[in-house]
């Protein structure tokens, strides 16, 4: 019988699948999953790229950069143990489940890490 996968799907958002011994992932903008095994992946993270002091400083001397950064998407990637990394972009608004699945899946890359 095949795995049932912990699914999260979202308008705004990457759709997760989260698997025993690995997860997948699809853009927005792309139609086909991309696997990550967790033994191959260092970390997930999510954050603001509005937040990066070269983008701050952007913003402080741009007044259009100011009414719109609130709504520019955040960066989920994945940065994986050989150096290469993907992003994905996520909306800003902030959503309880895809933190608990990113929750789940950093457990199981520390799990892989040991």
């Amino acid at each position: 019988m095949e795995e049932k996968p912990l699914l999260f799907k979202k308008k705004g958002f990457p759709t997760i699948r989260v698997f025993d011994k690995y997860f997948e992932i699809k853009a927005v903008d792309y139609w086909e999953f991309r696997v990550f095994e967790y033994a191959q992946v260092k970390d997930i993270i999510y954050y603001d790229p509005n937040k990066k002091w070269w983008n701050k400083l952007y913003i402080l001397t741009s007044f259009t950069a100011q009414i719109f950064a609130k709504d520019d998407p955040w960066i989920l990637k994945v940065i994986k143990a050989n150096g290469g990394d993907w992003d994905y972009k996520i909306s800003p608004i902030s959503d309880p489940y895809f933190r608990k699945v990113i929750g789940i899946i950093k457990n199981k890359i520390n799990k892989d890490l040991k």
